[in-house]
This record gives C-alpha cells, structure tokens and sequence, in this order.
C-alpha cells in the first residue's frame, strides 16, 4: 500500500502580501526594501497600500516629505474627482500625519 506524502515548500512568491505584513509590522526598512522589488518588477503597489507605506515613514521619523509628495502627485494622478479644495485639504493632513498618526484615517476616508 502507498502513501502519499505531501511535500511542503515554499508557497508562491507573494511580494504584494510581504509588503503589507511588513507595514502591518512597522518594519520600515524591510518595507521600504520589498516595495523597492516591486517597483523594479514594474508592478503597481495601490494607492492604499502605499499610504500605508508613507504613513509608517512618518510613524518612524524617516525622510518624510518626498514620500509624502509622490504620494500626493500619484493621488492626483490617479483621481478624476479631484479638485483643488480637496488637494489642498489631503496634502494639509499628509503635512500632520507625522504629529498625528491617526490622520492617515481621514486621507483613507477621502480616498472612499
């Protein structure tokens, strides 16, 4: 009589999923490194999952404002409905987000 033994492995490579257990762990420098993969990989990394990333560069004092920025720009980019008013009211609470980690809640509900 046979057995069948199922040989465990490396399950598929998932850097989308590595990338948001590493926000969710705060480990910046592992974070900043997987979404540097996927970038050269040429693969998108969503609006939320990189405010979450920009929301951690704050959260650990890192060189904040360039982050910020590109986010802002890819936001603007990426949202038809934009206006000024509501740019101006994104990039103030991206400007807090340092001091005030719980504003990353407020650019989440803009986003919808």
């Amino acid at each position: 009589m046979r057995t069948y033994v199922r040989m465990m492995g490396l399950g598929p490579h998932r850097p989308i999923r590595e990338l948001e257990g590493a926000i969710e762990r705060r480990e910046l420098d592992m974070a900043i490194g997987i979404a540097k993969d996927i970038a050269r990989e040429r693969r998108p990394i969503g609006l939320q999952l990189a405010l979450g990333l920009v929301a951690l560069v704050a959260a650990e004092g890192a060189d904040y404002d360039p982050w910020a920025c590109r986010w802002l720009a890819r936001w603007l980019g990426e949202t038809p409905s934009a206006t000024i008013a509501l740019a101006a009211e994104v990039a103030a609470t991206l400007a807090d987000l340092p001091a005030e980690p719980q504003a990353v809640e407020a650019i989440r509900e803009v986003m919808g």
